[in-house]
């Protein structure tokens, strides 16, 4: 699946493509493309109504412009009406900001 979503500063569309198996408890992973570069990932594993985010990244390049706010956007848009934990930190720049 491939989704296109204005994201942030970016001055052309951000495209989303998902992966995951068809079964109700499954890993999932979108990874966000500009410009065809890669330039960040949301990978997640469903289990029933609950959703847990195991990795959140963006490359540093491309921070502060709203990747990563988009594939979350996204990931609640797909998954609609799930319970979303995370237990990680991310790391921008020097300082560690809670998910």
């Amino acid at each position: 699946m491939i989704n296109t979503i204005p994201c942030g500063n970016l001055a052309e569309s951000l495209k989303i493509c998902k992966q995951c198996s068809s079964t109700d408890q499954c890993s999932v992973q979108f990874n966000a493309f500009w410009d065809r570069q890669h330039v960040g990932a949301l990978d997640c594993s469903v289990n029933g109504k609950h959703i847990h985010i195991n990795v959140l990244y963006v490359k540093p390049a491309f921070r502060e412009q709203g990747i990563a706010k988009a594939l979350l956007n996204f990931l609640h848009a797909d998954l609609p009406g799930r319970e979303v934990s995370c237990q990680q930190t991310i790391k921008s720049g020097d300082t560690n900001h809670p998910l």
